[in-house]
Formats: C-alpha cells, sequence, structure tokens
C-alpha cells in the first residue's frame, strides 16, 4: 500500500507489543535490510527524539522495477491501548 500509494511518511500511533500481545507487525528491519515479498526495505535511520516518540528512514526498493524510494516513519509511544495520551503537549510535540 505504501507503494501503491506513493506515501513519503507514515505515522505510527501504537507501540509494537503492549502487555506481550501483538499491537501492529514489524514491517521495517531492527537493522540493515528486509524483503517483502517484491519490495527490500532497508532501515537507514533511527533517531529516538524522546520517551513518546522516534523517527525512523527507509529505503524502499521494488525489486521489479529498481525503483528506490525513501520513506520516513513517525512513531508515537505513549498511546496506549484503549487509553488517551497522557499528556496534550506530547502529542502537539509530536506533531510539530
Amino acid at each position: 500500500m505504501v507503494w501503491e500509494q506513493g506515501s513519503v511518511v507514515i505515522v505510527m500511533l501504537t507501540k509494537l507489543t503492549e502487555n506481550a500481545d501483538a499491537m501492529c507487525h514489524r514491517y521495517w528491519p531492527e537493522e540493515g535490510s528486509d524483503l517483502y515479498h517484491i519490495y527490500e526495505v532497508h532501515l537507514v535511520s533511527e533517531h529516538i527524539w524522546c520517551d513518546d516518540y522516534l523517527v525512523r528512514s527507509f529505503y524502499l526498493k521494488n525489486l521489479q522495477t529498481n525503483e528506490t524510494r525513501t520513506v520516513t516513519q513517525f512513531h508515537f509511544l505513549s498511546w496506549l491501548d484503549l487509553s488517551i495520551p497522557t499528556s496534550v503537549k506530547v502529542l502537539l510535540d509530536f506533531r510539530r
């Protein structure tokens, strides 16, 4: 879907796991590159801005066309399942 829609930004509002329950599938490698069907995803960087959010950068390569795109993921970590963020300020800082 990211490739088909030409997305260059992904906003993720959940952790991968919470209380040992899977909340979201990891669709990027922890380091280096991984293959997902006809796409290669390469983790370029991961910047932890604070305890509440981080930013990742990926190269996404279509192995059929050899076209490569850069995708940035903004990952908010402080919004627990079935709850609301603990602070409006944290959410507003993330938005900026």
